[in-house]
Parts: C-alpha cells; sequence; structure tokens
C-alpha cells in the first residue's frame, strides 16, 4: 500500500471517531503522521537486521505505537484533548488501519510476530490509490465549500474505500468468468490480477502451464493489447516529439 493511501485513511479514521473539542492541536498531522509510522520507522528497525513490513507491521510493535502515541497526544496536544483512554482507541484504530490495507493485499506482514515467524497475506487486492485519492480530495473540497460536518465527511470517505473493496471483487469475478471460456478450467486453475491503475483491466493466465498473463478488458471482455496498460501514474508522453517545431 501506498503512502498516499495509508495516509487519507487514517485521517478520516481519525476525523471520525472524535469530535472537533476532543481533538488534539493540528490534529490532520497527528492522524497523517501515526497512519505511516509502521513504514518510517523501519528505517531504524531495518538497521538492527529487521526486514520491510517486519516488526513494526506486528502484534508485538502495534500496541507500544498506540501508546506512544496517544501519550503524545495527550502531553502535546492542548488542554481540551481527549483523555488518554479515548486517543487509545483512536490510534489503535488508525494504525490498525495501516496494518489492515497492507494484510488485504499481495504484501507478506510478519503479522502474529513474535508468536509464530509465518507470513500473513491474504492477497485481495492491489489497491486503486490514485482513484481513492482523487475521490477523498473531492469529498474534501465540497466539505470545505458545503461546510459539511467532519463526521459525515468521514464516513463517506471511508464508504470510498468499501467501495474499491466491491469493485475489485466485481472485478476478479468478472475476469473468473471470462477466463472460463478460454482456460479449461476442468483441468486447470486459473490465476489472475489486475492492473494497478486500470481497474477495467485484468490479467489472465493458467497456473499449471505458467503461460505469459493475457490481458482482458472486463467491460468488453475482449483481449487489449499491452500498449494500453498503464502500470503507472500517467501515460508516458514523448515530450521531444510534443515540443518538436512544426509539429515533426
Amino acid at each position: 500500500m501506498e503512502w498516499l493511501t495509508h495516509t487519507t485513511t487514517g485521517f478520516f479514521v481519525g476525523q471520525a471517531m472524535l469530535q472537533p473539542d476532543e481533538r488534539p492541536k493540528r490534529a490532520g498531522w497527528w492522524w497523517i503522521v501515526a497512519s505511516v509510522s509502521p513504514d518510517w520507522l523501519e528505517v531504524i528497525t531495518t538497521q538492527f537486521g529487521d526486514i520491510h513490513r517486519g516488526v513494526t507491521h506486528s502484534l508485538y510493535a502495534w500496541p507500544i505505537l498506540v501508546v506512544l502515541w496517544a501519550a503524545a497526544a495527550r502531553r502535546w496536544g492542548g488542554d481540551r484533548v481527549a483523555s488518554f483512554q479515548r486517543l487509545s482507541l483512536v490510534f489503535c484504530a488508525i494504525i490498525g488501519s495501516h496494518l489492515l490495507l497492507d494484510i488485504l493485499m499481495s504484501y507478506r506482514l510478519y503479522f502474529a510476530w513474535p508468536f509464530t515467524d509465518a507470513k500473513w497475506s491474504f492477497g485481495i487486492m492491489p489497491f486503486y490509490d490514485l482513484y481513492i485519492f482523487v475521490g477523498w480530495l473531492l469529498l474534501l473540497i465540497v466539505h470545505r465549500w458545503r461546510k459539511w460536518p467532519s463526521m459525515r465527511t468521514a464516513t463517506i470517505g471511508l464508504l470510498i474505500v468499501l467501495m474499491m473493496f466491491s469493485v475489485r471483487a466485481t472485478g476478479k469475478l468478472r475476469t473468473e468468468l471470462l477466463a472460463a471460456n478460454m482456460i479449461d478450467h476442468r483441468t486447470e486453475r486459473i490465476e489472475t490480477r489486475s492492473t494497478y491503475y486500470q481497474p477495467w483491466i485484468w490479467h489472465v493466465r493458467s497456473t499449471q502451464t505458467l503461460q505469459h498473463w493475457t490481458p482482458i478488458n472486463i467491460v468488453t471482455g475482449e483481449i487489449v493489447s499491452r500498449d494500453h496498460i498503464i502500470n503507472r501514474w500517467f501515460p508516458p508522453i514523448n515530450w521531444r516529439a510534443l515540443f518538436r517545431r512544426g509539429g515533426r
């Protein structure tokens, strides 16, 4: 999961769980920095032999981070900030959202460390960070323009995340139905994956033959060219040709 989604999710979770008069000063920054703390703490832990998404993404570090953030917010968040118990629940949900989003993806976390060294991953989805960010940016603009209550804005923001889950689940089901006509699913298993920034294009292949991934447009049901697949924020642009004199 990219920091873009972690920070915006943490922001909306924090705003939804506390009333305006209970939040620490500059509450948004508290929620944003705390939401990505499992990642930036790896800069320290990896110096002592830790791995990416290791100790800082485990059940061992989760309560430690919650206590530290709640204590810091209680100490430096202002005089009218919520109680330590309330703040602990907020930071528990914020950091928990980070771990949940990571474990839902194909990333493998040492989530149950130190109880077991097994890696955890549900592999449910790659997240569509760009689309979620655009949706949340528009939501914040409406929030400022229409002066919506923070609770309403935060709730709608979290519903955008759930909507992306449903988009991914629907796309996976549609891909498997289309792939059943391409692969003999009675003797071969079907493996699917989505394209990161184009949720309407999915890839399918047989796990037995391990052929190249075949891209499919799940809207039209047609196989598409790889030249039409975007795996970055924006499509590549030939700037030299764009600014060439005379259009040559």
